[in-house]
């Protein structure tokens, strides 16, 4: 397991569940992507995959920008230090109140995602003899049956689809620099062969839009959908995606490409600890219960797909136990796991790779059981910088 010590000393300090980040080893994974950049490969980081205070520091202090989708996550990314040459927005929800925000805070690209995200804010900057800055999102239709949380080849909010946009005179928005095009259906991909596939067509059918409507083409941004390995210890090589890039940006006469990563870039670096309160056997499955289930880590009743267990038990003797959350309800369901046959109430369980999608993409407030603490390891030193919250200090 990893970072064991530090996870035994914080299971005999906390009475209840918490997220353990190793900013250490954060830092160091930000440095060796950095080292592999190009110039005209910029990486922003998604500020969605988790907007710790610490993390986005790091990220910063690595010359990483961030992608935000909110106020709260603007809010969050200037608190940490970060200014709009270093910001970026996306996300299929602007409002004109939310472009004026944008512009005051002088984001350096906004990512439009429709019409009438271009009508409003080229109204907004006319009324303050401005210019801004844009991509547009572009929507494809993928020949594939395959799923992804991104929508994949499912008709979602996020952009417009090509012929959409090519119904749209660019030279009636003079108040709006558009410096190329935004495509990112697909997430968690962990094989090159298929990343490769889905950018050859991606890249392709950009590079064909911005023909069409006449868009000189600076900037392509292909998002995130790097992914990490959460039934074993498959990875992608950063150096090898990196390498595929370059020979996009060789074939396709690229200029710059963006790309947008969250879970690559912190989702190893978490850890999720919860306690075991109940042991049973019902109709012949072992279940466990727990104390903190998807009302801190939902992502496994989400997309299905469960956050890797470990205890601190080594035991050769092991059973599969279903692993159950504390709500009311059948979504409560953290996994299938191999675990020690022995483990009992009181043991703690380990959820690794929760850097990412943690508790921020969360059911926090059902049934009111306590918010979880969080701790980071930096420079060294544990230091807790959100203590347990029960609902007495947040529920009126």
């Amino acid at each position: 397991m990893k970072n064991s010590s530090h996870l035994k000393a914080l299971s005999e300090r906390l009475e209840g569940p918490f997220f353990f980040y190793d900013i250490d080893a954060l830092d160091l994974h930000l440095k060796a992507i950095k080292s592999l950049l190009h110039p005209d490969i910029k990486v922003w980081y998604a500020c969605k995959a988790n907007p710790l205070s610490a993390i986005l520091t790091t990220l910063q202090k690595n010359g990483f920008g961030v992608d935000v989708a909110s106020t709260g996550e603007l809010s969050q990314a200037k608190s940490a230090g970060l200014y709009g040459n270093e910001l970026i927005a996306t996300g299929p929800a602007k409002s004109k109140k939310y472009l004026e925000n944008l512009l005051d805070n002088s984001i350096s690209t906004i990512v439009l995602e429709s019409h009438q995200q271009l009508i409003d804010l080229n109204t907004i900057c006319a009324e303050r003899n401005t210019k801004q800055n844009v991509l547009l999102r572009v929507q494809l239709a993928y020949d594939t049956d395959r799923k992804s949380v991104l929508g994949g080849s499912e008709i979602t909010a996020f952009g417009l689809g090509v012929e959409d946009w090519k119904k749209i005179s660019l030279s009636e928005y003079a108040n709006v620099k558009v410096l190329g095009l935004h495509c990112f259906q697909w997430g968690n991909i962990l094989d090159l062969n298929q990343l490769s596939e889905i950018w050859e067509f991606t890249i392709g059918s950009c590079v064909s839009l911005a023909r069409d409507m006449g868009i000189q083409m600076k900037v392509l941004d292909l998002g995130g959908g790097l992914g990490i390995d959460y039934k074993g210890d498959r990875s992608l090589p950063f150096s090898q995606v990196h390498e595929l890039l370059m020979s996009y940006k060789v074939k396709f006469a690229l200029r710059e490409i963006w790309l947008e990563l969250g879970r690559f870039s912190v989702g190893e670096f978490g850890t999720y600890a919860t306690k075991i309160v109940d042991k049973k056997s019902v109709r012949g499955k072992d279940i466990l219960v727990t104390d903190g289930g998807i009302n801190h880590i939902a992502r496994p009743a989400l997309v299905n797909e469960a956050f890797p267990a470990v205890t601190f038990l080594a035991s050769p003797a092991s059973k599969t136990f279903a692993v159950h959350g504390p709500l009311c309800t059948s979504l409560d369901f953290l996994g299938d796991h191999e675990l020690p046959s022995e483990i009992s109430p009181g043991e703690w369980i380990f959820f690794e790779k929760c850097g990412a999608y943690g508790f921020t993409e969360s059911m926090p407030y059902f049934l009111c059981h306590d918010l979880p603490a969080e701790v980071i390891l930096r420079n060294g030193d544990l230091e807790v910088v959100r203590n347990i919250a029960p609902s007495s200090t947040w529920n009126s």
